[in-house]
């Protein structure tokens, strides 16, 4: 048993026998030095006054929670408490166009009427750690309290309501149906210890059903209309369920009759009866124990350290304080995990995925109608449930693909017919074209918002599910042909075009140049399809007809074309960055040319002139766009070119600019909530902390130098490897990997090649060096190993400012730069064309300026030239000056 369980099983002991909790834990932590086996740190959000009764108020102040069934939002009022209900699949009116078109309703206002207008002494909760919510404030000379949760084991939410004193607790307890119209029918009713709240909305004729079960410890109880008020009791419990007749099915989204898609799935009546129930069977304790099973087991499989104390001002505070605020170290620890446990509350296995919100909406029409676009903010929900070492949670995604893909099935044979029709397979086995809208009723025809590199997105997220997890069966049965027919669509819908297969037509997400010819976006996003298809073939032994066809396909895709000012093209007829249209926002949102750096896997360190043409489209980008998820990718995306200060300032631009007093992420301004930005902040701090797209494991590639010392526990690498990482004055101090699935394990740090290496147990483990910087273990299954005794190492300053001028000769050219203070020599390297490496083309070069001759110089059109430095010991510069290079 690791220290970790170790840890729980004693801290129960401890609820008996009145120890203290903080005395067992410093017992328990000295049984081991393993990062793996150390608690979790400490986190919440707190403050010292309810939420306002308002629309701002729910998005910025009230506390928000969820199980996959439903999504909270509480206020923690003394007057009256509010409990605003989200069930992701009661839609209401939906009209075509428009910011607020309609779509995903508010379900149920829950309110409980204490009246208790002068409280003291007020703190209200939201403990990350066991996800409850807490209330506590005095009325009257007695404390109240209140403990809320949302049980995923249980599909229930619980209320617990407590007095200090007996006999002191009365409430009244007011469920309500909030927008009836005419497109929103219901009632209220009261009967004996329940509410039941139940309705339709008529569109889609989705039937709606909420039981609300009160059950007091003394006093007395009465139903009345749609209320229960409870008098002098001593506690009391309100168990609540929800539910609809929705069910995924593909059926949905064939049926072309809105008012029919639902039509046989029964009312929602009995489960939602069943819930409550079961959920009454038990007592307050069992059910908060199921749930604490389950959400730690989940949770705890992460944690972050940054050094932060625990601020002793409330979150509020916290965040207007950001970033000059002294526990502001203590917010990004916070905005980390707080994004793991939205995601815990809003994708569970066997409910409807997060939306654009989450699974929280207050609104009749909210934004975009709460829908999924799969051009950035579906993959963002994503972006952090493999890194972030919950996996399971693509689940709910995997079945909500599944219940569309028959639909996308028909419009991939309607493309292919209208654009490429020979290609067309007359029997209809085109595969399936990717969407860019959805809701959990409707997936339109395609879009010329986005092009169709959304499917190849889809591939990779289920790529990673196996990648992340290295389980050969989801590979087999689910992953595999998925992508396999995703490829099937893109290899048919490509045509040949001056020498390559090109998307036509083609859109780059969002930007106002449509329906041109092979845009970046859509050859990356089949390109890395295409290629994790052929590789999982290889590890399946198939030898399916069409993978012939995607590997002589695969190297005409052509993902990568680099501009004349050294960036990605984002379009073919780029030339300059953004300079063929007025059209074109160069500092648009979306960055959609980059996919192949992240979350892609084609740009990595393998690809060094790629990598460097990132950072250069990155810069040109700048940070002019103020959209909150638009932050958090640019945070990943400077991690992937191992830019830890510049994606820091981007994750600061966030907290300080975007985040709420509630920590949910203002999308624009007004408040407008959006859940993409804080499940990519996740992410993108996890890639500060690990990276693996090259299959190299690599444990703190591009922390900031503002978080000199700090620990993680947990996060995962590709090949199911698990990492945890301690580190001191900018140096790693140990590593710990857990191999579980086994394989081999390639791992990358500086002078790790030097590091002791022990299991667990602390037996030697054979390493072979490949280099000072990386290793290579044979790894069993279970196994964990710890690297400590790092030797620590300087990094070799860049030369900066590389200019070109042309020499006397055709055939040379002259180069001078700024000179590193660490250099002893330098090397020169060049990329001609779209190269993805450099060769070396000229070595311990003395000065900063040299006379660059060949022979080939007058053919070339364009080049990509950089210098690195060398220091004395023979360490090369990480980074160096790149300039340009078109011929005269």
């Amino acid at each position: 048993m690791c220290v970790r369980s170790l840890l729980k099983t004693a801290l129960a002991v401890t609820a008996v026998a009145g120890l203290s909790l903080a005395s067992v834990a410093s017992a328990v932590a000295q049984e081991s030095t393993l990062i793996g086996d150390e608690p979790g740190k400490a986190f919440r959000l707190w403050y010292d006054e309810p939420a306002p009764d308002s629309d701002e108020g729910w998005a910025n102040r009230s506390i928000p929670m969820g199980n996959g069934y439903m999504g909270l939002n509480v206020f923690g009022g003394t007057d009256s408490e509010r409990i605003q209900i989200t069930e992701n699949s009661l839609y209401g009116k939906m009209e075509a166009r428009g910011f607020r078109r309609g779509g995903l309703n508010n379900f149920a206002e829950v309110y409980i009427d204490f009246g208790h207008g002068q409280a003291r002494d007020y703190e209200r909760e939201l403990n990350l750690n066991d996800g409850v919510s807490y209330v506590k404030y005095k009325h009257g000379g007695v404390e109240y309290s209140r403990e809320i949760f949302a049980s995923y084991p249980d599909k229930v939410s619980v209320v617990r309501l407590r007095a200090s004193k007996a006999g002191e607790l009365s409430f009244t307890l007011r469920p309500t149906i909030p927008f009836l119209g005419e497109d929103k029918s219901g009632s209220v009713e009261a009967k004996g210890d329940t509410v039941t709240l139940s309705g339709v909305t008529h569109q889609f004729n989705v039937q709606f059903e909420g039981q609300f079960k009160v059950i007091p410890q003394g006093g007395s109880m009465k139903a009345k209309g749609g209320t229960i008020t409870v008098s002098n009791a001593d506690s009391a419990l309100i168990l609540i369920a929800v539910g609809t007749n929705y069910k995924l099915d593909p059926k949905v989204f064939l049926t072309e009759n809105e008012s029919e898609k639902l039509d046989g799935f029964p009312h929602p009546h009995a489960k939602v009866s069943g819930y409550i129930a079961d959920a009454a069977a038990k007592s307050y304790e069992e059910l908060l124990a199921n749930h604490q099973a389950d959400y730690s087991e989940l949770y705890d499989r992460v944690s972050i350290d940054l050094g932060a104390e625990e601020p002793s001002v409330t979150t509020d505070e916290l965040v207007d304080a950001y970033p000059e605020g002294p526990s502001s170290r203590y917010l990004e620890e916070l905005a980390f995990q707080f994004g793991r446990y939205m995601l815990i509350c809003s994708s569970r296995p066997g409910t409807l995925p997060p939306h654009l919100q989450g699974i929280w909406n207050v609104y009749e029409r909210p934004p975009w109608a709460s829908q999924y676009l799969h051009d950035t903010n579906v993959q963002m929900a994503y972006a952090p449930v493999f890194s972030a070492n919950m996996p399971e949670l693509f689940e709910s995604y995997v079945d909500f693909f599944k219940a569309f893909e028959p639909r996308q099935r028909l419009y991939a044979t309607q493309y292919v017919k209208e654009f490429n029709p020979s290609q067309l397979d007359p029997e209809g086995n085109n595969g399936w074209s990717g969407p860019f809208w959805a809701n959990p009723y409707h997936v339109p025809g395609r879009s010329i918002v986005a092009g169709f590199g959304t499917g190849g997105w889809i591939g990779q997220m289920f790529w990673d599910y196996y990648d992340y997890t290295r389980d050969e069966t989801l590979l087999e049965e689910t992953v595999y042909p998925i992508m396999y027919e995703q490829a099937n669509f893109a290899s048919r819908f490509v045509q040949e075009i001056d020498g390559a297969l090109l998307a036509r037509p083609s859109s780059s997400p969002e930007q106002k140049v449509r329906d041109t010819v092979g845009t970046t976006f859509d050859q990356q996003m089949f390109y890395e399809n295409h290629h994790n298809t052929l590789t999982a073939a290889k590890i399946l032994g198939r030898d399916d007809e069409r993978l012939s066809v995607y590997e002589r396909q695969l190297p005409l895709l052509d993902p990568i074309q680099i501009g004349k000012s050294g960036q990605i093209k984002e379009f073919r007829q780029e030339e300059f960055y953004c300079d063929f249209s007025d059209n074109l926002d160069p500092h648009h949102r979306h960055t959609s040319m980059l996919l192949g750096s992240y979350p892609g896997q084609l740009i990595n360190d393998t690809t060094p002139a790629w990598l460097d043409a990132v950072k250069k489209t990155l810069t040109l980008r700048t940070r002019k766009s103020h959209i909150g998820w638009a932050r958090a990718e640019r945070i990943a995306f400077w991690a992937r070119v191992h830019d830890g200060d510049e994606a820091y300032l981007f994750f600061q631009d966030l907290l300080g600019g975007n985040f709420l007093h509630n920590l949910f992420n203002d999308h624009r301004g007004g408040p407008l909530f959006q859940a993409d930005g804080n499940y990519g902040a996740t992410a993108g701090v996890a890639e500060l902390l690990l990276q693996s797209q090259d299959y190299v494991v690599s444990p703190l590639p591009a922390v900031p130098s503002a978080w000199p010392d700090g620990s993680y526990r947990g996060l995962l690498a590709r090949g199911n490897f698990e990492v945890s990482a301690k580190w001191a004055d900018g140096q790693a101090s140990q590593f710990e990997v857990v191999s579980k699935s086994g394989g081999t394990l390639e791992l990358r740090y500086p002078n790790v090649a030097q590091a002791a290496v022990k299991t667990a147990a602390g037996r030697k483990v054979d390493v072979n060096s490949r280099g000072r910087d990386r290793v290579s273990i044979e790894t069993v299954k279970g196994q964990t190993y710890v690297f400590t005794k790092i030797p620590p190492y300087a990094p070799v300053a860049a030369p900066t400012e590389l200019a070109v001028a042309e020499g006397r000769a055709k055939d040379q050219i002259k180069l001078s730069w700024t000179a590193s203070e660490d250099a002893a020599s330098y090397n020169l390297y060049r990329a001609v064309g779209n190269a993805p490496t450099y060769e070396r083309i000229a070595s311990d070069i003395k000065g900063s300026e040299f006379l660059y001759k060949a022979s080939d110089l007058k053919q070339i059109g364009q080049m990509t030239l950089k210098v690195t430095a060398v220091r004395s010991d023979g360490r090369e510069s990480s980074d160096g000056a790149t300039a340009i290079r078109l011929l005269p």
